[in-house]
């Protein structure tokens, strides 16, 4: 996996190298010579090996990814918090479709309400469990990316 130093955004360069070879067969290349990506993200260029400002620039955008990272966690939750409440209205106006001597009556003012509110709380609990897992594994992972850079055995 390669990093940009600019912006943070891992790229497995396998899945490009699939896509767009940065390499044509046809020409010699020598050794030493190096492979260079355009980040798709912010175009910077990304290159393998790395000294101690592109350590820093890196370290700088890793933050930023944790910090992301926690906003998206904690606008998933917010999101599960209302899906939950809105949730337990629902079943409220749920519970009131259900008349005495009629049964469960589906023609209404109380079921519409009931699947409305349904409809809404389920839309916000999936949209914020999916906020709230991309919240928590980007954090880890650029967590143990940070890990890394400061134990300097992170390698581009």
């Amino acid at each position: 996996m390669l990093y940009c130093y600019h912006c943070g955004k891992r790229i497995d360069e396998h899945k490009l190298e699939c896509k767009k070879p940065s390499i044509n067969p046809e020409v010699e290349i020598d050794e030493n010579a190096s492979i260079t990506y355009v980040c798709p993200r912010c175009s910077h260029i990304i290159h393998e090996g790395m000294s101690s400002e592109d350590a820093k620039e890196l370290s700088r955008a890793s933050h930023a990814q944790i910090q992301r990272g926690n906003n998206a966690f904690a606008t998933g939750m917010c999101l599960n918090s209302l899906g939950i409440i809105i949730l337990v209205v629902s079943i409220v106006f749920c519970l009131l479709c259900n008349k005495p001597l009629e049964g469960f009556v589906t023609n209404c003012g109380e079921f519409y309400v009931f699947v409305g509110t349904m409809i809404i709380s389920v839309i916000l609990l999936i949209v914020g469990v999916y906020d709230t897992i991309k919240g928590v594994v980007n954090k880890r992972h650029y967590t143990a990316l940070l890990k890394d850079l400061n134990n300097k055995t992170f390698v581009q």
